[in-house]
């Protein structure tokens, strides 16, 4: 009979039939060793060798896949397989944990350590190894474990143990009966609140998402159920100061209504919290609801962004208004702990990196400036939505491009910079001129298409001019030729991966990595401040970006070079707070004053969505290797942009 996690592992193949799932990724998602996943592999094969409706195949470099012979045999498996499942699951730490927090936060009183081993059938110690797994978990959720005389409690906001069952799905886990029998949630109780919430909303014209409505009725759901359980929301709870007019309205006919078909108890304090909830909710299409204050933020933000990024989306009116009517709603929602959860954020963040990361950005000044709280990573990415669809109208090309150097440099040494550049870039550029710093006038900025500097000065400072060396070195040409043109092809893009760059190591912590791969680009570079800038950026948000990768940058760049340095570890790193682990960092350098260089984000999305770079990287743990597998993930992807 298999195991727990083995049951698991082989439900996880019969989720993705026809799809090869590598060693490394199995013992990611399980957090076991890679031997313990190949153990599983075997015992389940053992297992499926009695049956003959499916058997596990394996092929080297690409995994292990469930082959189904007889459909019709193999779904009645599976659902055989899901009843096992359920029955051994009491014996799972994980489901265990999450039982015994759904218990406590439904109980009035302290429950004694007895009553728990009672009702899990487990020893003392590991009730109470499982007591300290609910206590980090009750953290996040500012809830306290209370313990005294052999018995525990949680105490804290009724607001904040919602968010918890919400958060943690605890209400959508089956439970059991007095016999024991597997039961969900109560589907006709949500059928009910739908159809409440239906009527209630068309009456009201009240608009929201289809989305954001299956929220609300889950929402609405555990307010009845913790209502009937005798929980209510308190008046010390709600603070509110916002305008609660027409979602009041709402909430009032809505409680009402479910207090009359679920014979629960109606309070203000319940209206005022679920009015919270929808104005959270709300889509704000009407532009003149923008106040000052909001208007005044999202430009300070985006100017903010132009000089963090180099990417101006200041003349983006649509872009502002979005972002401002989007924020009026995050406001609500971050200041009451009502942040939305977003599925799709794996897939947004993987696709569209530098959009994501942009948003990061804009989440954090949001959190200086006006919701004092930190933004989830779910609400970032329904924030790098707006930022995406920008980039994507910012995105085109030009042919021929004319060049202003801003140099102090002698008439002898601008002819012979004027001629290197016009021999490199012959057939992108039509005009090369110079100008004295002292004698620029701001009208040349509509002139011309690519500013270069010798010095590093005001237009330097200020994202006007990106720096070239007087005698322009290899760098050089590999900077400015991506300012002029970006990424023409694969060559183009692996120019920016060196091998002086590229080292394996065994294991090591996130800091001492981090600072080492800084060193060694600063002495390749001859830079300053790297390391403390890509600290900066660590501390807003993590640059975990996809399964094993971490793509770590400096919050300011500190030079016009752009470039990767790149370190494999043979053993995963542990990232951030929640435990993402990689194998593969990759710290980017985007060159200053160089908006085509920024295309490079693009480009490492196709990586992040290779779910098998990392183990074919293990194989080879060389550059050449490491190249070669580089420019295998970007070719389609490459093909697809240029066509």
């Amino acid at each position: 009979m298999l195991n727990q996690r083995q049951i698991e592992i082989l439900l996880e193949f019969c989720n993705h039939t026809e799809e090869y799932l590598t060693g490394i990724y199995l013992a990611d998602k399980f957090g076991v060793s890679l031997r313990t996943v190949q153990g599983d592999i075997k015992a389940i094969r053992e297992e499926l060798s009695e049956d003959a409706c499916a058997k596990i195949v394996s092929k080297s470099s690409k995994g292990s896949m469930i082959e189904v012979s007889d459909y019709e045999e193999f779904s009645t498996f599976v659902t055989s397989l899901y009843q096992e499942y359920m029955t051994v699951s009491l014996n799972y730490s994980v489901n265990r944990v999450s039982k015994m927090m759904l218990l406590l936060l439904n109980r009035h009183r302290a429950v004694s350590l007895m009553d728990l081993e009672e009702e899990f059938y487990i020893s003392r110690s590991t009730v109470l190894n499982d007591l300290k797994k609910v206590e980090e978990l009750l953290n996040k959720f500012d809830l306290e474990l209370m313990r005294g005389n052999n018995k525990v409690m949680i105490d804290g906001f009724e607001m904040n143990k919602r968010r918890c069952l919400s958060e943690q799905d605890l209400y959508l886990a089956y439970t059991q009966d007095e016999q024991k029998e597997v039961l969900f949630f109560d589907e006709r109780q949500i059928a009910k609140i739908q159809n409440v919430l239906t009527e209630i909303f068309v009456n009201h014209q009240y608009r929201i998402m289809d989305m954001d409505f299956n929220n609300t009725i889950l929402f609405v759901n555990i307010m009845i159920c913790r209502m009937n359980d005798g929980f209510y929301i308190q008046s010390s709870e709600i603070d509110a100061t916002e305008d609660l007019g027409a979602e009041y309205a709402v909430a009032k006919d809505v409680i009402t209504e479910i207090s009359r078909k679920f014979f629960v108890k109606a309070t203000e304090e319940e209206i005022r919290y679920f009015s919270l909830y929808l104005k959270g909710q709300g889509d704000n299409r009407d532009s003149d609801m923008i106040s000052p204050q909001m208007h005044g933020f999202v430009e300070n933000a985006l100017e903010a962004i132009k000089d963090t990024f180099n990417v101006d989306f200041t003349d983006r009116t649509n872009l502002r208004i979005t972002l401002a009517l989007h924020c009026m709603s995050l406001l609500v929602r971050a200041k009451y702990d009502m942040q939305i959860k977003n599925d799709m954020l794996e897939y947004i963040r993987e696709s569209f990196p530098l959009g994501y990361d942009i948003a990061t950005y804009f989440a954090h000044l949001f959190s200086i400036g006006l919701g004092g709280k930190k933004v989830s990573k779910d609400e970032i990415a329904l924030l790098t939505i707006h930022f995406y669809s920008a980039l994507l109208e910012m995105d085109h090309r030009e042919n021929k491009k004319k060049i202003l150097v801003i140099s102090s440099l002698k008439n002898s040494m601008t002819i012979l910079l004027r001629q290197t550049l016009l021999r490199w870039f012959s057939e992108y550029v039509s005009t090369v001129n110079f100008v004295d710093s002292r004698v620029m006038v701001p009208e040349m900025l509509d002139v011309y298409d690519v500013f270069l500097t010798t010095e590093k000065g005001d237009f330097f400072e200020k994202g006007i001019a990106m720096y070239v060396n007087a005698f322009p070195t290899q760098n050089d040409y590999l900077n400015i030729k991506l300012n002029l043109d970006g990424f023409r092809n694969i060559g183009d893009i692996t120019n920016v991966f060196r091998p002086e760059l590229f080292q394996t190591v065994k294991s090591g912590s996130k800091r001492e990595l981090l600072k080492q791969m800084c060193e060694n680009a600063s002495e390749l570079y001859g830079l300053e401040d790297l390391y403390h800038q890509v600290m900066l950026r660590e501390n807003i948000g993590s640059s975990y970006f996809s399964k094993d990768i971490a793509v770590p940058h400096p919050m300011n760049v500190v030079s016009s070079d752009t470039f990767i340095v790149v370190r494999f570890s043979e053993k995963p790193i542990v990232w951030d707070e929640e435990k993402n682990k990689v194998n593969l960092i990759m710290l980017m350098h985007i060159g200053r004053n160089n908006p085509q260089a920024f295309q490079m984000w693009n480009y490492l999305s196709k990586l992040f969505v290779n779910k098998d770079l990392i183990e074919q990287l293990a194989w080879h743990t060389d550059y050449e290797h490491f190249i070669a597998l580089i420019k295998a993930a970007l070719e389609k992807g490459l093909n697809d942009m240029n066509e």
